[in-house]
């Protein structure tokens, strides 16, 4: 049980109980990975985007972009392509109304996102049993913040229903238009936190936007459609590089606010769902940078010795590890828990 400086091995795997004794007394945060959505359904077992437009008849010169920016830096490529064929009408170098190879791969990109985004998300929230959504919202009560990398819709869903909703997400609608079905972001005082960004997060006029969740009762497909028709592309950093992703992170100041605070935790975090892997190297970076932090809870899906589960807690142990080489710095606990005995979104196992 904690209070062994985090030395732990595989016999003592801890369970969630233990983790909510550990806990106990103070509400920590939590990290949310792409576990915590294939635990509600499979279907969140994402396949490469941007394989998807590669096999939707992607152009060579669209994926040489692609590289330039990022292999799924789909805001990115969409936005230079939007704007390089307006640079080439403006110049000449393409005849007005023309359909330039630029537009035409845009068009792909769009058809190849809708799709791919189509066929790996649960089409609205009812699709989920009301008393599992309930007890997913028990179940992150618990916590004081939620950081999440997955950029799809589930926690959006599940805990921005309620009145008022479980967390703050920092986003309104304009004070002079309470009608408005347009959510601007404008604090930075709030308890969620899209690491990644979100599909349903879109830059309008410059501003950092939301869908409303049920907007006009459209599926989440026929929103990210009528958002590509109006140019509004969803502001999500896919799986690319770890240096493509603190690239995109660092031109988007809702982005970066969400990795600065993520950095700045203090006390004890609970880990559940996340790889640890080498392409979030700023999130772990941004833990073994932080002095405030005293203890992880990392969560581990199915048999510890298996090969990912390995890598989980190999990943762990050396931020452990750095923290202890830190002249004067407390060390970092470390504890390893089976995700299974969580029950997140069921009563039982």
């Amino acid at each position: 049980m904690p209070g062994n400086r985090g030395i732990q091995n595989n016999s003592s795997i801890l369970t969630y109980e233990d983790v909510l004794l550990g806990i106990e007394g103070r509400r920590p945060s939590i990290l949310l990975g792409n576990g915590f959505s294939i635990a509600c359904d499979p279907i969140f077992t994402y396949r490469s985007l941007y394989q998807a437009a590669v096999e939707a008849g992607l152009s060579e010169r669209a994926k040489k972009v692609f590289q330039r920016l990022g292999s799924n830096n789909f805001e990115g490529v969409m936005g230079l392509l939007e704007m390089s064929h307006w640079v080439a009408t403006t110049y000449d170098l393409v005849r007005l109304g023309e359909q330039s190879g630029m537009l035409t791969d845009l068009e792909i990109i769009k058809d190849a996102l809708i799709r791919a985004i189509g066929n790996s998300h649960l089409s609205h929230p009812g699709e989920i049993q009301e008393h599992r959504r309930e007890r997913a919202v028990e179940w992150l009560r618990q916590y004081a913040m939620v950081f999440t990398t997955n950029y799809d819709l589930l926690l959006y869903w599940i805990t921005m229903n309620g009145n008022p909703p479980l967390f703050d997400d920092g986003f309104r609608n304009d004070p002079d238009d309470l009608d408005s079905l347009v959510y601007s972001f404008y604090s930075r005082d709030k308890r969620m936190y899209y690491l990644h960004g979100a599909l349903h997060l879109y830059l309008q006029e410059g501003r950092l936007c939301k869908h409303r969740s049920g907007t006009d009762g459209l599926c989440l497909t026929d929103l990210i459609r009528e958002s590509l028709s109006q140019g509004q592309y969803p502001v999500f950093v896919a799986e690319s590089s770890a240096e493509n992703k603190l690239s995109q992170i660092h031109r988007s100041p809702y982005l970066s606010n969400c990795l600065d605070k993520f950095g700045g935790l203090t006390g004890k975090l609970v880990i559940f769902g996340h790889s640890l892997g080498d392409t979030d190297r700023h999130i772990l970076d941004s833990i073994a940078r932080n002095r405030r932090l005293s203890t992880l809870y990392v969560g581990l899906h199915g048999d510890p010795e298996n090969a990912s589960n390995q890598t989980i807690q190999a990943a762990a142990r050396r931020l452990r590890d750095q923290r202890t080489q830190r002249s004067g710095w407390e060390p970092l606990d470390v504890y390893f828990f089976r995700s299974e005995s969580a029950c997140l979104w069921d009563d039982t196992v």
